[in-house]
């Protein structure tokens, strides 16, 4: 009996020699997905507010399931509260689909704020120099920006501001797939 034992960057290789057709079509899939994000945000934006809504009920449903299948366990009060938050947020997200994206869009202009926040507090009290510092400032200044563009007329630029984030996000996501395939497919 032979073992063989290969580097984790040689299985690596081989895994994507393997798939390689595989990733190619998730990185197209991913590009066009993005492109249509930043063609039509409107629609991509309601289509992502359905699917985390459907995503969950359906973690609403497996928390109730688990409740009740699984009686002796101790877990079964949180497995509850849980079930009855994950039904509550997703009769809300897919009973009113609008209101989720500007939902999504207020806790997406939240976290760039806390973000641009976290940044300048580090920005004055950490021991950042050079380039770096000046790059956490410009990180900062931009998060910040990014918030009050966002919070400025909120319930029009949230499908807007979600379906650019995640578009842009995805086409990168896209060339980056495409660009390790055609690396180790040499």
């Amino acid at each position: 009996m032979s073992v063989d034992f290969h580097s984790p960057s040689e299985l690596l290789k081989q895994a994507i020699q393997k798939h390689q057709t595989v990733l190619k079509i998730i990185a197209g899939v991913f590009i066009v997905l993005g492109l249509y994000a930043l063609i039509a945000p409107t629609a991509f934006a309601l289509g992502i507010e359905t699917i985390l809504g459907w995503t969950l009920f359906i973690a609403a449903v497996t928390s109730f399931a688990h409740a009740f299948f699984i009686r002796h366990w101790r877990g079964v009060a949180y497995d509850l509260v849980n079930g009855l938050i994950f039904a509550l947020i997703a009769f809300i997200l897919l009973s009113n689909p609008l209101s989720g994206v500007i939902s999504l869009g207020l806790i997406m202009a939240v976290i760039f704020g806390v973000d641009g926040v976290v940044k300048l507090i580090r920005l004055f009290t950490g021991k950042l120099t050079g380039s770096y510092r000046a790059m956490v400032a410009v990180s900062a200044v931009l998060s910040l920006a990014m918030a009050l563009l966002m919070l400025w007329d909120l319930p029009k630029n949230a499908p807007i501001f979600l379906s650019v984030i995640v578009g842009i996000n995805l086409i990168i996501n896209g060339f980056g797939l495409w660009a390790l395939v055609k690396a180790f497919s040499r």
